[in-house]
């Protein structure tokens, strides 16, 4: 029986032969993630550098004019240079990735915070980005994490949340990935949709792939 956050990996059977081998693969991408410059320059692999999820990212934000962008859960700056540096803020809690994202994204502004903490300076958003976050989270902390996330919008404001996505028969390149990844919380879309539109309304949803990887898109609207 799932718990509330949802199986690690619904949808997907990783208990397969060879599984020592996977343990072994998922204990390495463990390193691999304490290590900002290997996460970053291997994880565009399995994604075709990201080339779908900046696509979509960049017609939001284009759709919007010049928005002011917070970038909760920015994590190396992957998907900084989207963003007008000016009208820019990235947050991570990850100091070492933080690091990473300054030096390869000079213009930048960036804060090392735990969203869920940081406080109100009254700074409001056109656009928040959320993006690759929630799927390590179970579901109450996903909901504190997208209520803390629209607080920040200004009004009007858009919300864009992107997330790994369980699929009912996903590729073998999917299920690697998924398996090595350090979410435990890969929701179905279904269950995606029902999490995020408590927080706001859903104005419009895609699953599409990012080089091997499924994802959830969902865009929506404060008042």
């Amino acid at each position: 029986m799932p718990s509330e956050g949802g199986s690690r990996r619904e949808g997907e059977d990783l208990k397969a032969p060879g599984s020592n081998l996977v343990e072994w693969m998922r204990r390495l991408a463990d390193r691999v993630a304490e290590k900002p410059a290997a996460f970053h320059w291997l994880r565009k692999l399995p994604e075709a550098n990201y080339t779908a999820t900046k696509a979509r990212i960049r017609a939001v934000h284009d759709a919007l004019g010049a928005p002011r962008v917070l970038d909760a859960g920015c994590g190396t700056g992957e998907f900084s240079h989207l963003f007008d540096p000016a009208r820019y803020l990235g947050v991570d809690l990850h100091p070492g990735y933080i690091a990473f994202a300054k030096r390869h994204n000079r213009r930048h502004r960036y804060l090392c915070t735990d969203l869920m903490v940081w406080p109100d300076t009254g700074e409001q958003f056109d656009l928040v980005l959320v993006n690759g976050v929630l799927h390590h989270l179970d579901d109450d902390t996903a909901r504190k994490l997208l209520n803390r996330a629209a607080s920040r919008l200004a009004s009007p404001g858009t919300l864009l949340v992107i997330e790994d996505v369980a699929l009912p028969r996903p590729s073998s390149g999917a299920r690697l990935v998924h398996g090595l990844d350090h979410g435990h919380f890969i929701r179905d879309a279904e269950r995606w949709r029902a999490l995020v539109s408590e927080q706001l309304p859903i104005t419009r949803t895609e699953t599409y792939r990012s080089g091997v990887c499924p994802y959830h898109l969902m865009l929506c609207a404060a008042p």
